[in-house]
């Protein structure tokens, strides 16, 4: 909101500082057509005066007196010593003719006297005929004016802003969940547009994993459910108790597994709650991934595979929950343990601002065209996937690592496998 602020007030002061400087001008052009048509004669004749004056050796006010009498104009002495001017000015008085000045009670011509020089002589000038009936008043409505013509062009484009952010909030309210407020660089809300998108963003996109989530748990449901309705019919059926804890023993197994697809859907669904309980600070992440390492390598073990991790000695920092990070780099870890033959290699690499977090495995890959599914939630790339798989973990790394402001893709393995590549924002401690 300070590009408002700032906006606002640079437009309030060059308004201002223009409409000053043109009224100023202007009355200095007014003034100068105030000056009296007969201002050479008069300036020649108040010469002619003054140097009389300097040249008689009568008292200066006795010779105002005289003249006063003689010619039409007002002739008076003023002391020099009240009389304060800049410099250029107060030359000016010695010259031929004097200075014009401007007061209240109108024009004046004004000159040193070299004989007398405790004195000024000061003759009034004829007063000029006002054009204007009231002039202030005019200036006075021109400024007010011109101020609100300024700050009518200042609020067009942001009410012009308003009113489409308006029809926009209108369109997404209506079911419109791609309606998005355009960019533009002369906006004065251009945070709150921004704002404004994001909010859109995740809302269209909880929308969408509400959706996906109902469809694909009543599709993921059907099957234990109707082996489960099977298996008890048929143990209450069955007569030998010896098949009816068969049967008892597999209605558990298939309990277990509604149990834990249904917990893990709860959890996918309860993220975008978890993220506003993150809480951000700085980390050693190459602590963090050797700690990681060590906690993988009893699975590792059971798979029969070697984890193995390049990280050097160098400490690099960055901005984030260790939990949270943690369990984003322990599922993919666990997600190449799965599939590899024989290693899995870990390693990090600092690329200007970012750091690297390379995670790669010998097994069979990813499809080129299917790179970018990995991380849709409810996708899996098995055609008979395992009981405790349902799609959700990389989906769960790409939104953890969202939080922290960074970003994963995956890609083929120099040890002709996957990898999956997490970048986060370098900190300084």
């Amino acid at each position: 909101m300070s590009r408002i602020y700032i906006s606002l007030l640079l437009t309030a002061l060059l308004t201002l500082f223009s409409l000053g400087w043109g009224i100023d001008n202007w009355v200095a052009q007014h003034r100068e057509s105030q000056t009296p048509h007969d201002y050479p004669h008069l300036s020649k004749m108040f010469a002619a005066l003054t140097e009389q004056i300097n040249q008689n050796t009568m008292p200066a006010t006795a010779q105002i007196a005289q003249l006063n009498q003689l010619i039409p104009l007002s002739l008076t002495l003023e002391s020099s010593s009240n009389l304060a001017l800049p410099s250029d000015l107060f030359n000016a008085l010695h010259q031929p003719g004097g200075l014009l000045l401007d007061s209240a009670n109108g024009p004046y011509l004004l000159a040193a006297l070299p004989a007398h020089p405790e004195h000024l002589l000061r003759m009034a000038l004829p007063p000029v005929e006002e054009v204007d009936l009231d002039r202030d008043l005019i200036l006075t409505l021109a400024m007010y004016l011109g101020l609100a013509l300024m700050m009518g062009i200042w609020l067009l484009p942001l009410t012009r802003r308003l009113s489409l952010l308006t029809r926009t909030a209108h369109k997404f309210g209506q079911g419109d969940l791609q309606a998005r407020v355009p960019a533009s660089r002369l906006s004065y809300i251009q945070d709150l547009e921004s704002s404004f998108n994001q909010m859109a963003q995740r809302i269209e996109q909880l929308i969408a994993e509400n959706r996906l989530l109902a469809s694909s748990l009543s599709h993921d449901l059907r099957t234990p459910l109707a082996c489960f309705r099977f298996g008890l019919d048929a143990a209450i059926d069955t007569p030998d108790s010896t098949e009816k804890n068969t049967y008892l023993r597999r209605l558990e197994n298939d309990l277990e597994r509604m149990e834990n697809l249904v917990t893990a859907f709860l959890d996918f669904a309860s993220l975008e709650r978890q993220a506003t309980k993150i809480q951000p600070k700085s980390l050693n992440l190459t602590e963090l991934l050797r700690n990681a390492v060590e906690e993988n390598q009893p699975l590792a073990l059971t798979n029969r595979l070697r984890l193995e991790h390049q990280l050097g000695q160098e400490a690099y920092w960055v901005m984030g929950d260790a939990m949270w990070l943690n369990r984003a780099i322990s599922n993919i870890i666990s997600n190449a343990s799965r599939y590899a033959q024989s290693r899995v290699i870990l390693t990090l690499h600092s690329v200007k601002e970012q750091l690297e977090i390379h995670i790669e495995d010998d097994g069979p890959g990813i499809a080129e065209e299917k790179l970018q599914d990995v991380f849709k939630p409810f996708v899996s790339l098995e055609q008979n996937r395992q009981r405790d798989t349902y799609g959700l973990g990389l989906a769960i790394v790409e939104r953890v690592v969202a939080w922290h402001g960074g970003a994963i893709r995956a890609d083929r393995s120099t040890l002709r496998g996957a990898r999956f590549i997490l970048s986060l924002p370098r900190h300084t401690k």
